[in-house]
């Protein structure tokens, strides 16, 4: 697993956020119907710095609980319950920041549900997912 208790995992949550960032940047293209520079600017103001701050957490959780699990609540201590949560957060801010930008068909974006919940979804399994893309990231991102 990607996870280390020792020391927090920065580099490969970037790495990853890069990864998912760029397939919500896909996904967002398929869903737009405005300019490219809007779609890039939403991209660099709002998909890659949430979804870095996201895995962070997301790929930090096991770290967090060996130091601080002791003091939390039962529930708290289950890291894929946390990890959920994280998932659950990431889809409403995706969903929700597409209705709110105006300039596409309509108000906002609309940009699919589905779509949400599998950025929500990527996030949640990313811990899980780097062991398997590590070996293709550059050694500055956290890869081998």
């Amino acid at each position: 697993m990607a996870t280390e208790i020792g020391s927090l995992l920065i580099l490969p949550a970037i790495g990853m956020g890069i990864v998912i960032g760029i397939i919500e940047m896909f996904f967002l293209h398929g869903d737009e119907a405005f300019s490219g520079s809007h779609w890039l600017k939403h991209g660099l103001t709002h998909i890659f710095p949430v979804l870095i701050i996201a895995l962070l957490i997301s790929m930090n959780v096991d770290f967090f609980l060996a130091q601080f699990g002791g003091s939390l609540p039962a529930i708290l201590t289950n890291a894929y319950i946390l990890r959920g949560a994280i998932a659950l957060v990431v889809t409403i801010k995706v969903y929700s920041g597409s209705a709110v930008v105006a300039g596409a068909r309509g108000k906002g974006m609309h940009e699919s549900f589905i779509h949400c919940i599998i950025i929500g979804g990527l996030v949640a399994v990313a811990p899980y997912g780097w062991p398997l893309l590590a070996p293709f990231m550059p050694s500055w991102l956290g890869g081998n």
